[in-house]
């Protein structure tokens, strides 16, 4: 009996040491496949970001860029700068044929802010599809530069003291600006910077409220006999020196007498400290005799 039990304890313990070796085996199994699935989704992961990378919708197109596809290239901003002339910086800019992503955009924004109307300019980057938007911070211009008042004009000054030429006129209306006659001879307009700029603006603000008028203009065509015109008469100042704020403030007094007169008033003389004169039109109007027409 003790035999028999002996045999039926070892023949337990070796189905026991079986199943637990195949159930090792199985876990070794387990663990392999485990591993392998592991490299596979890992080499799968590589791959899937290699093409994702390469794609074409991180790459901008040449053409597109050339062609200035509003798709791919909008501008925004330029209620001044031409779209001819911000289009030829794109076009000779050097855009490298990179990811969107990691394309660098320093250079043209730096060539685009060499415009004389351009303050600062910006690139922002968009991807899938791949596509860019220029925005372009403007100066603001203040003065509009002509020879003569019957003539458009030919070129502007802006608030910082920064030139524009010709190529970017007409100057919208939405800017509030002050026509400036001026041959560009006794004081070269090309190169008035902010503390010129910030003179005349004041100079203009303080006729103002002494007038309680708008300027229309500005004649500098003679830097020693400057005049102004105001909504309802002409003002001549003369030179600007430290007698010309006393002599501004003789408006509120003399201007109201101007504009009683019957007569019309050429100009308004302010050339003097002590005192300030009007000056009447004498010259004859036209009659024409409709018969003759």
């Amino acid at each position: 009996m003790a035999e028999f039990n002996r045999r039926q304890y070892y023949r337990r313990k070796s189905r026991i040491m079986k199943l637990k070796r195949k159930v090792a085996v199985a876990k070794k199994r387990i663990r392999r496949f485990r591993m392998l699935i592991r490299v596979c989704l890992i080499f799968l992961l590589l791959y899937a970001s290699y093409y994702m990378l390469n794609l074409r919708s991180w790459y901008l197109n040449p053409n597109d860029i050339m062609n200035l596809n509003p798709d791919v290239v909008k501008i925004e901003g330029n209620l001044i700068t031409p779209v001819y002339k911000i289009s030829d910086i794109i076009r000779t800019s050097e855009i490298p044929n990179e990811q969107i992503f990691k394309l660098s955009t320093k250079e043209l924004e730096e060539n685009l802010s060499k415009l004389q109307s351009v303050k600062k300019a910006y690139v922002r980057r968009f991807f899938f599809p791949a596509r860019i938007i220029v925005i372009i911070e403007e100066r603001v211009p203040v003065f509009l530069i002509t020879p003569n008042i019957d003539s458009q004009p030919i070129s502007a000054v802006t608030i910082d003291g920064h030139f524009m030429d010709r190529e970017y006129m007409p100057i919208p209306t939405k800017f509030k600006t002050t026509k400036i006659l001026s041959y560009g001879t006794d004081d070269n307009y090309e190169n008035w910077d902010k503390k010129k700029v910030d003179e005349l603006l004041r100079f203009i603000k303080t006729i103002e409220t002494y007038s309680k008028q708008n300027v229309q203009y500005l004649d500098l065509r003679n830097k020693n006999d400057i005049y102004v015109k105001l909504d309802d008469v002409l003002l001549r100042i003369g030179a600007l020196d430290d007698t010309t704020d006393d002599r501004i403030k003789t408006i509120p007094t003399i201007l109201p007498e101007a504009l009683s007169l019957k007569q019309k008033v050429k100009y308004i003389d302010l050339r003097w400290r002590e005192s300030s004169y009007i000056k009447l039109d004498t010259t004859p109007e036209k009659v024409f005799d409709e018969a003759e027409e």
